[in-house]
């Protein structure tokens, strides 16, 4: 190994622990109150539904043309429990209870994602690009 390939090694990893640094600063910064966030269930890229995750447990039963998927909301977040995919991949991807998470099922068009209604996109003070 050279000199040369040792730099290009550390660059390149430094330049992906800044990148992932970056990405947990932004979802650590952002301050919201339990009960406060929702799930935009979107299917096919239209939005289909919107949840707000609770402590209390409730289903949702999704069937479209695309495919057939269980939801479950409890303890303030949000679970895929069933999926009819081939390679029901949407599964393993867990519980999600914090913004900018999201389950994706391809085969079914589906994608949940947990959202902070009272943090506003269009807000002026917020940081909108690192150059």
């Amino acid at each position: 190994m050279k000199r040369g390939d040792f730099i290009i090694i550390v660059l390149v990893l430094l330049l992906a622990g800044g990148i992932y640094g970056v990405k947990w600063l932004d979802v650590r910064g952002e301050h919201y109150e339990q009960g406060d966030l929702q799930a935009v269930i979107t299917i096919n890229g239209k939005a289909y539904q919107t949840v707000t995750l609770t402590k209390e447990e409730q289903t949702l039963d999704i069937q479209t043309k695309y495919g057939h998927n269980i939801l479950k909301v409890y303890d303030y977040g949000i679970q895929m429990t069933y999926s009819d995919a081939p390679l029901p991949i949407a599964l393993d991807m867990g519980f999600i209870s914090r913004p900018k998470q999201q389950i994706i099922c391809i085969p079914a068009r589906l994608m949940v994602e947990v959202v902070n209604p009272g943090s506003s996109i269009d807000n002026d003070d917020e940081l909108d690009a690192v150059i």
